[in-house]
Formats: structure tokens, C-alpha cells, sequence
């Protein structure tokens, strides 16, 4: 099936149902219910927090929010995990991390996995980490 991500707006409502990673997220396969939430309404930041470790919070965002739109296909297996239908039922976020500096002042660069977004049903409420090997990436500039 193929994906070309558009502009969500929220679509995956309802913190108190969880997100299910049935395979987890690379690196943190353990933990596979997710809430999804954002501490304001109209944030441009959101958080996914493990409902079985409430330690690990993810800081997630909309690629599109920032001007990032994908095009890429799932497999018959990615799409069967998804329970997916319909490619409008996706919902697309990219986890976002701070690099810290070796010196060990504060601060450090604010990077996101844009090469492995999360790629969400946000009818079924199922998840999956696609990794985006050998993608052609370009770049529009758009000006009005």
C-alpha cells in the first residue's frame, strides 16, 4: 500500500486508549502500549508514554509540521500488522531527541528520526516503526 503523508491535524484523539506497537519501537521492544498526549492543546510537540514504564516518554512530532511530507510503500506485512484499509487512516510522527554536547554544558542540537517515522493507524490504533533504508530524499523549496 502507498503512503504520501498529508497534513493530520491531530487525528489520532484519545490519550486514555493506547497506542499498540506489536512489535515494539526498535531499541525499546519491551515496551509495546503507548498513550499518545500533548501537555497543550496546540502543541507542535507531543509525547508517547510506555503504559508499562511510565519512565520512558518519547517526544513526537508531525513531519509535516515542519514541511517534511513522505511517499513510501508497506509491505503486505506492515499493512497486515496495521490492520490498514485505508492509507488516509495513517498517521504519521517522527520521534525527536536532544543530542547532548560531549562538554557537558546544557543544551545540544534537537535532531528527529526522520528516517524511521512512526507510522500509525489511528483507526485500529496500531503502530510500527518504518525504516527507510536507501530512501531518495529531495528537498522543495516553496515560496509564495
Amino acid at each position: 500500500m502507498k503512503i504520501e503523508s498529508t497534513e493530520s491535524e491531530n487525528r489520532i484523539g484519545g490519550a486514555d486508549t493506547p497506542i499498540i506497537f506489536p512489535q515494539g519501537i526498535p531499541g525499546f521492544e519491551d515496551d509495546r502500549a503507548f498513550r499518545l498526549f500533548h501537555q497543550q492543546a496546540d502543541a507542535l510537540v507531543g509525547y508517547l508514554e510506555s503504559v508499562d514504564n511510565p519512565d520512558l516518554v518519547l517526544s513526537v512530532l508531525a513531519p509535516e509540521s515542519l514541511n517534511i511530507f513522505y511517499e513510501f510503500t508497506l509491505s503486505d506485512e506492515e499493512q497486515a500488522l496495521l490492520e490498514l484499509e485505508r492509507p488516509e487512516d495513517v498517521v504519521l510522527l517522527v520521534v525527536a531527541y536532544r543530542q547532548e554536547r560531549g562538554d557537558n554544558r546544557p543544551g545540544g542540537a534537537v535532531n528527529a528520526s526522520f528516517m524511521a517515522p512512526l507510522v500509525i493507524n489511528a483507526e485500529r490504533r496500531l503502530g510500527l516503526q518504518k525504516l527507510l533504508y536507501n530512501a531518495e530524499r529531495r528537498i522543495t523549496i516553496q515560496a509564495s
